[in-house]
């Protein structure tokens, strides 16, 4: 059975999905701390109500060639990158990795995988137990 046709499921593999992302992007920013003139990235937040939206099972399909195409996924997997540009101080080499911001988004972000990490735990646990299969 697959468990992304559970809405629950979908929701929290999808918000998995965006930490991963996030997560990859801010070792980045870690990572050229010291690059001259980089300016680090962000993630948007997910909006929940979109997530729950887009975790149904009816998908797009074209018809007709005169319909609009569905959106390729880019680099972020249909992500939008957040500017932060205007957030950060910069360094007198243009560099605006501030490594405490980073640090603590990466941290917030840890967590953040944790919390959907248990909730899919708990949530197959119920499943399990509902099953007859529980523990």
């Amino acid at each position: 059975m697959d468990m992304s046709n559970i809405p629950v499921f979908g929701a929290i593999t999808k918000r998995m999905y965006w930490l991963h992302q996030r997560q990859r992007l801010l070792a980045e920013n870690i990572a050229n701390a010291n690059t001259p003139g980089y300016v680090p990235r962000d993630l948007k937040e997910l909006d929940f109500n979109d997530v729950l939206k887009r975790s149904s099972t009816m998908k797009m399909a074209s018809t007709n060639p005169s319909h609009i195409a569905p959106r390729n996924a880019s680099d972020l997997a249909g992500f939008k990158a957040k500017d932060v540009s205007k957030t950060y101080e910069k360094s007198p080499d243009g560099n605006a990795v501030s490594l405490e911001e980073e640090m603590l988004k990466v941290t917030e972000t840890r967590m953040d995988y944790e919390l959907m990490t248990n909730l899919y735990r708990k949530h197959m646990g119920m499943i399990r137990t509902a099953l007859g299969r529980g523990k």
